[in-house]
């Protein structure tokens, strides 16, 4: 049971940042929590994802309607934007001080790690709603293949991201060098990334077009885990739907191609791949430990990801673990970045993922501390974007929807 007054004030944020209506540009019902009034005020995909498992402990209502929604906004292709602008006039206000790709002025041209899947089964098995799920079952299949079909070119089971936000984790200093960053500030950061839109600029709406063009073209550790946990999820929604074989094999193909490409011995870590020719990129970060979240992680792999990264104090194991960065990384920024984010700070969407990774793994012991730890920022600091590794301390944006997380860790 979770206590009266966290329940309390996780219901105040997911219901207060609700939004409702119907769609002036498409005449479609409309039904979800933003991240933050303020500073996010529309529909994000992974955070969406995030709302709705940690309403299930409060709303099973509103959980489905979160993900129907999202759902809503599948493209006939299958693709499903990262950003969808329900409510159009808000856009400008917003976009005045974002860069968001588009080729529609209705939603991004971009994709977040692909979780829905899980969150979908999650609202399922706490529902039981079937017509839930056999509604969710069609979108879902186009967009795991649209993924696999327009974002895997070489067709070796991992899928490749075309610009840093795309991996839901920014500011990363695993692509400094990708992008040429020499100002590591956000000014910096927005200035690298007007240089790919604008390579992109007359290739958008082709994403092949755009990997082979080979700008900014990265099979990343922590999308490809999530892709490969939602095409698990999807099997297992599937039953015996003769899709779900389908789906169990992109999976297997997906932790393979992680393991045989990705998984770096001498470093005991796993990087990301840049470019065509698939170059390692050697730079520990949160994503190096997110393999842990697969169930079929191999046991020496495991233990070498536990005992040499997440426990050490000088790596990950802070007093409010697990930070973006590891402390050792020159680059590691623990307070406010004001915008350059993911360099250092600790995430509740990350610590929720590896608390219950460690508990699949056998360290229950390390899940309950995360737990703990992650709670104590709640309790201390309030439901904020992200947080002091050091000193607990609330960051970013307030009232965040997805540090509501806390209720399912």
């Amino acid at each position: 049971m979770h206590p009266p007054s966290l329940a309390a004030a996780a219901r105040r944020i997911l219901l207060g940042n609700l939004r409702r209506g119907v769609a002036s540009w498409n005449g479609q019902e409309y039904s979800f929590v933003c991240p933050s009034l303020r500073s996010y005020p529309f529909q994000w995909f992974w955070d969406s994802c995030f709302h709705a498992i940690a309403l299930i402990h409060l709303d099973t209502v509103q959980a489905r309607a979160e993900l129907t929604t999202l759902l809503r906004a599948a493209q006939p292709s299958g693709f499903i934007p990262h950003l969808v602008f329900w409510e159009m006039e808000k856009q400008p206000q917003f976009l005045r001080r974002n860069l968001v790709a588009q080729t529609s002025p209705y939603f991004s041209a971009t994709i977040q790690p692909p979780i829905i899947a899980c969150a979908v089964e999650r609202v399922y098995q706490a529902t039981g709603d079937v017509a839930f799920r056999d509604a969710a079952l069609p979108p879902l299949i186009a967009y795991y293949r649209w993924l696999r079909d327009f974002r895997d070119p070489d067709g070796d089971g991992l899928i490749a991201i075309i610009q840093p936000e795309e991996s839901g984790i920014d500011c990363s200093p695993k692509y400094d060098e990708l992008l040429g960053l020499t100002e590591l500030s956000n000014a910096g950061f927005i200035a690298a990334l007007r240089k790919v839109y604008a390579a992109y600029a007359p290739l958008r709406g082709d994403d092949l077009a755009i990997l082979a063009a080979d700008v900014f073209h990265v099979e990343d550790v922590l999308v490809n885990t999530i892709y490969a946990l939602g095409m698990r999820s999807l099997s297992r929604l599937l039953g015996a739907a003769p899709e779900a074989a389908e789906f169990a094999r992109e999976a297997d193909k997906t932790r393979d191609a992680l393991l045989a490409k990705c998984w770096d011995e001498q470093a005991g870590a796993f990087f990301d791949l840049a470019g065509v020719a698939e170059t390692p990129v050697s730079v520990v970060t949160i994503s190096s430990l997110m393999p842990l979240a697969l169930e079929d992680l191999p046991r020496p792999i495991v233990r070498r990801l536990v005992e040499q990264w997440l426990t050490s104090p000088q790596h990950f194991w802070l007093p409010y673990p697990l930070p973006s960065v590891p402390a050792s990384d020159p680059r590691f920024l623990p307070g406010d970045p004001h915008g350059f984010i993911w360099r250092g700070p600790t995430w509740m969407n990350t610590n929720w993922f590896l608390a219950r990774a460690l508990r699949q793994h056998g360290y229950p012991e390390l899940a309950d501390v995360i737990v703990a730890r992650s709670r104590e920022l709640v309790e201390k600091s309030g439901f904020r974007e992200y947080y002091h590794p050091y000193t607990g301390e609330g960051l970013g944006a307030r009232d965040f929807g997805w540090s509501t997380l806390v209720l399912d860790m």
